[in-house]
């Protein structure tokens, strides 16, 4: 998809992160603990994309059942994007991003929906249904673990330095089969664990919510020729925003075609701390 392509196209390796806005009075952090994704135990992994916002009130039950399903169920790899068009109801949500509504937009567009909502699930990025909809969920979780996973990932994330702002990456991308003519894209996520966040005001006004798997930053890391099968490489180094709690981040690895923004082969490496 040509929107997909300009929003996300290739990018120097070394990667500076760009400076986010201060999270803002009512935010802290609560300490969580979550396994690295096993993929062994029920097949493929599979990437479960939660577009959601603090301006929503129907959003909060879809909040808690990330947390619930990347805790409980194995094999999955959540990753929650609070978009911004609900900003303009009496709160802004400050981990909303342009980028991340139009993202939606382009699975909207793929999936030829009649437009976005909240809060929306995306499942391997080609079945799509209500965020807290846990029985539709594990059916399409089912499905895509259904079919012949086209390419597989590996992700190993470290700080420079203990303390340090600065995410030393190395992603390795494997080509199983052939997948056409043009050009896949391996994406990295890095996302945040463990925040907590009272809302002034809005719909969801005077509740306290937790927040796992918040997407902070979504980058490319390579391309690959998608009629060359074979093993691919790259290592990247991220500059860390200072507002991001570094015992708490988790990097995301996975392949997407540009197109049909179907997802292959993902992978994940949490904390980043630990290493």
């Amino acid at each position: 998809m040509r929107s997909f392509r300009k929003r996300f196209g290739l990018v120097p390796w070394i990667v500076s992160v760009a400076t986010v806005a201060a999270i803002g009075f009512g935010l802290f952090y609560k300490a969580v603990a979550f396994s690295q994704t096993d993929g062994a135990a029920d097949g493929a992994p599979v990437v479960l994309e939660l577009f959601t916002s603090e301006g929503c009130s129907s959003c909060p039950p879809a909040d808690a059942l990330i947390t619930e399903l990347g805790s409980s169920m194995k094999s999955v790899i959540p990753l929650a994007y609070h978009v911004d068009y609900w900003n303009h109801l009496g709160w802004s949500d400050p981990f909303s991003s342009r980028q991340w509504s139009e993202r939606q937009s382009d699975y909207a567009r793929a999936m030829n929906l009649d437009g976005e909502y909240t809060p929306q699930m995306v499942i391997s990025g080609g079945w799509q249904c209500a965020g807290s909809d846990a029985g539709s969920i594990e059916r399409a979780v089912a499905a895509a673990r259904s079919a012949s996973p086209l390419g597989r990932t590996s992700v190993q994330a470290s700080l420079a330095d203990a303390g340090s702002r600065k995410l030393d990456v190395k992603v390795n991308a494997q080509l199983l089969s052939t997948a056409g003519t043009g050009r896949l894209v391996v994406m990295l996520a890095i996302y945040e664990n463990g925040l907590v966040s009272k809302i002034g005001a809005g719909e969801n006004g005077g509740r306290e919510i937790t927040y796992d798997y918040t997407v902070r930053k979504l980058l490319p890391a390579f391309e690959l020729d998608a009629a060359q099968p074979g093993s691919f490489v790259q290592e990247m180094t991220i500059d860390l925003d200072p507002s991001w709690s570094l015992d708490h981040l988790g990097v995301a690895a996975f392949i997407q075609d540009p197109t049909s923004l179907r997802i292959e082969g993902a992978s994940s490496d949490y904390p980043v701390a630990k290493n």
